[in-house]
Formats: C-alpha cells, sequence, structure tokens
C-alpha cells in the first residue's frame, strides 16, 4: 500500500505538469520562447509565474479587458504578426487553467540584458516605497500572485507600466492608487531596476 502511495505521489506532479495540450504549448512558446521563457523585448517570461496571475491575465486577454499589442512573432514564421487578445478568444476554461497550471511549473529565468544603473538606483527606491508590500522580494516572488516583475524584458515593462498608469488594465484599488501617480521617468526608473533584478 505504501509503494502504491508513492508511486501515485511522484507521478502526479508529472501528470500535472505534462497536462497542457502540446498544440497550444507550441504557440505558446512562438512569442513567449521555448518553455516560456522570452529572449523578446515585448513579449514576458511565463515561466513560473503562478497560475492565478497567469489564469486571471488568459481571461482578460479572452476578454479584451487587456491591451492587446501587436506584436511579431519571435519563432517560426517571423513575418507573422499576432496578440494576446486573438491568442487566448477561442481558449476554454479548461485549456487556460492547463496552461496556467503547466507555466507556473516551469522555471523562471530572468532575462540577462542591459539597463541604466542610475535609473535602476531610483526605481529600487520606488519600488521600496511604493511597490514591495505586493511585489516583494524586488518583484521575484511568484508566491505573491502579483506577477514576476524582476528580469522580465525591459522593453515588456515599460510598455506594462504605461498601460497601468493609464488605467488600460482592470486593477486592484491599490495598484491604481500607485500606478495613477506615476510620471515617465517613475516608469523609466521602475523599469530599469525591475529589469536590473537578474
Amino acid at each position: 500500500m505504501f509503494r502504491i502511495a508513492l508511486l501515485t505521489a511522484l507521478l502526479l506532479p508529472a501528470a500535472s505538469y505534462a497536462a497542457a495540450d502540446a498544440k497550444l504549448t507550441a504557440t505558446c512558446a512562438e512569442c513567449h520562447g521555448d518553455k516560456g521563457v522570452s529572449s523578446a523585448q515585448d513579449v514576458p517570461t511565463i515561466a513560473g509565474i503562478s497560475a492565478t496571475v497567469q489564469s486571471d491575465a488568459l481571461k482578460a486577454y479572452r476578454a479584451k479587458s487587456a491591451p492587446c499589442p501587436k506584436v511579431n512573432y519571435k519563432h517560426g514564421d517571423t513575418s507573422r504578426i499576432g496578440d494576446m487578445c486573438s491568442v487566448a478568444k477561442d481558449l476554454s476554461d479548461a485549456q487556460i487553467a492547463d496552461l496556467a497550471d503547466y507555466y507556473s511549473k516551469l522555471a523562471y529565468v530572468a532575462q540577462k540584458q542591459p539597463f541604466d544603473a542610475s535609473k535602476a538606483a531610483a526605481g529600487k527606491l520606488l519600488h521600496d516605497r511604493d511597490c514591495k508590500k505586493c511585489h516583494s522580494a524586488g518583484g521575484k516572488d511568484p508566491a505573491d500572485d502579483a506577477g514576476i516583475l524582476a528580469g522580465q524584458p525591459l522593453g515588456w515593462l515599460k510598455a506594462t507600466l504605461a498601460s497601468f498608469q493609464q488605467g488600460k488594465r482592470e486593477q486592484p484599488k491599490k495598484m491604481q492608487d500607485v500606478a495613477s501617480k506615476l510620471s515617465a521617468a517613475d516608469i523609466e526608473a521602475l523599469a530599469n531596476f525591475y529589469a536590473s533584478e537578474q
């Protein structure tokens, strides 16, 4: 009986890990990279992000309640252009749950990229003052269910922070209170700080 229980315990994570549809994960990889690790500046890494954050994001894209900028595919036919609203529009709740679970279990890899050290220093002060209560450990902790910001692409960080600042994304009131007050210089500083956390 113990052997069966142990075998079941060992196999369950593997079954859960492989639950996402291979065709869907191949589609994700065309922009987000192999195993959800992005090498692009306009597309985030999704590996290691909590399932809650990923599921909420996919549902927001499906509902077109989040910005869906057009980007070139990064792998395969790179002349193609797509956006997350188009990708998510036909996903079922079960597919979203499977994708979110699958990517949450992959290893997060911070992008190695250049950043402005003086802006990053200013951004750390802003983070410590306004952001660390929700984005702990410098934006590295997936357990926050606030997304991993540390080591995300600088270009994506700037665009995403700007969309929060402009009220283009659904967000909790506490995020709105902080984001709405960000200046262009604040966005630059915070983006460089998070990009520096490699």
